[in-house]
């Protein structure tokens, strides 16, 4: 079984090769020995001084960020209180309009007898009208201005 041992020395090799490949560092990854302790110090402590340096700075530029979002979004918030605010004041008056609107339609309906009575339905009543209107007009006596405005009102009518 020499091809067996082999194998997994291959296989080991390329592991470490895709390991670099994805870590883009030319040190080598940690082992996978049961021989290695545990500890996490020996790993950060095997990381170079510019590495943390970096992450330190990341860290704090991720800080600076979630601090301005945090802003941000509290502003957001401040906006959309006003805006409802505004919605509910705008309801208000809407369903006060709504109200009236409809206390109207009501009192309009109540009424609707009323004017259909004030019309005249058939010819015959028209000419009654008509004929009211030249009586009307040969027992007016006032000036030829008043004379003229009301012959003018019956052309019109």
């Amino acid at each position: 079984m020499p091809d067996d041992k082999t194998d997994l020395t291959t296989l080991a090799a390329r592991l470490d090769a895709v390991e670099r490949a994805l870590t883009d560092d030319d040190r080598d990854p940690p082992s996978n020995d049961a021989s290695g302790t545990d500890t996490d110090t020996e790993t950060a402590e095997a990381l170079p001084e510019t590495t943390v340096a970096d992450l330190e700075q990341s860290i704090a530029a991720l800080d600076r960020r979630v601090s301005e979002l945090s802003a941000e979004l509290e502003a957001v918030r401040g906006l959309l209180g006003g805006v409802q605010a505004v919605n509910e004041s705008v309801e208000r008056r809407a369903d006060l309009a709504l109200a009236i609107a409809e206390q109207l339609a009501a009192a309009h309906d109540e009424d609707d007898g009323l004017v259909v009575e004030r019309l005249p339905d058939d010819a015959e009543t028209v000419g009654d009208v008509a004929d009211l209107r030249d009586d009307t007009a040969c027992d007016t006596d006032g000036d030829e201005a008043e004379d003229s405005l009301a012959a003018r009102l019956r052309e019109a009518l």
